[in-house]
């Protein structure tokens, strides 16, 4: 019999992941697009990794527009967001975002100001000309583990404290008041939110307000640490389905003015995905 003092278990929380630095990874958890559209155990097994290790690259798949979608319905539904179905990664004149433009971008969530937050995102490559940026992920989950360890303190202050993300454009404002650091009912980590340009002041009593922005600093220079960190080169073809709950991405800087640097991304949830592989496994008894 189960014993009754154990937590149940739970997909989404840390104890069901494979919590990774750049040391301990392993090989790029990959898949071949063509064969993950004919062969179900090649899909259960891409998408096991998203579950498990937070991502997977798939390699292949047709550099033409609106393809991304494809992705997202093999396994899911696209959540549309004001950005529409899918979006452009790529410089613009006036942007809205700092991923339009050629600046570098720290370890972060995507849309911490929604309620809820889109749980995945994709990201898919049809040109890469340019000198830098590449992308980089994080497991939020192993640094907030590390955190936990090094400092238990700064970890409880994140855990418990709610913080405000909020975005505004003409079309939209959106805003989502939750902890960095979310636990379930049994202290397990089981999202983490952490965006520098979204989130909001704090409203803490001063004593309270110091403790907490130590606490954000000791977990910045955590997630930080280049051990924590892999960087790929995205090659076109290359389509990258990623937990925005759980992993943070980056982006090096562009280096000059040659070349064209083009993804297109889009939003789905784990639910459609576990969903879809509980299926892929049901089926292969």
């Amino acid at each position: 019999m189960p014993d009754a003092n154990e937590p149940p278990a739970d997909v989404r929380s840390e104890d069901a992941k494979i919590l990774w630095d750049a040391n301990d990874l392993g090989p790029i958890p990959e898949a071949d697009w063509a064969s993950y559209q004919r062969d179900a155990g090649a899909k259960a097994a891409a998408l096991d990794a998203v579950v498990r290790k937070g991502f997977v690259v798939l390699r292949g798949v047709e550099t033409t527009e609106r393809r991304v979608l494809d992705v997202a319905t093999s396994f899911g539904f696209v959540r549309d967001t004001n950005y529409g179905e899918l979006f452009d990664v790529r410089i613009e004149a006036n942007p809205v975002n700092l991923a339009f433009t050629g600046l570098p971008i720290t370890p972060h969530t995507d849309n911490p100001y929604r309620d809820p937050v889109p749980t995945l995102q994709i990201l898919h490559c049809l040109r890469n000309a340019t000198a830098g940026g590449d992308s980089g992920f994080v497991d939020a989950f192993k640094a907030a583990a590390v955190l936990r360890a090094e400092n238990p303190a700064a970890f409880d202050m994140l855990s418990r404290t709610e913080v405000t993300f909020t975005f505004a454009s003409d079309d939209a404002e959106l805003s989502a008041t939750r902890p960095m650091i979310g636990l379930d009912p049994y202290g397990r980590i089981r999202e983490v939110r952490f965006n520098n340009r979204s989130m909001q002041p704090v409203r803490l009593r001063s004593t309270d307000a110091v403790r907490f922005y130590d606490a954000y600093r000791a977990f910045a220079e955590v997630v930080n640490r280049p051990e924590l960190q892999i960087v790929l080169r995205m090659q076109p073809g290359d389509c990258v389905i990623f937990d925005n709950v759980r992993l943070l991405h980056a982006r090096t800087g562009f280096e000059g003015e040659a070349g064209e640097r083009h993804l297109q991304g889009c939003y789905a949830d784990l639910d459609g995905l576990e969903s879809t592989l509980a299926i892929l496994r049901r089926g292969r008894g």
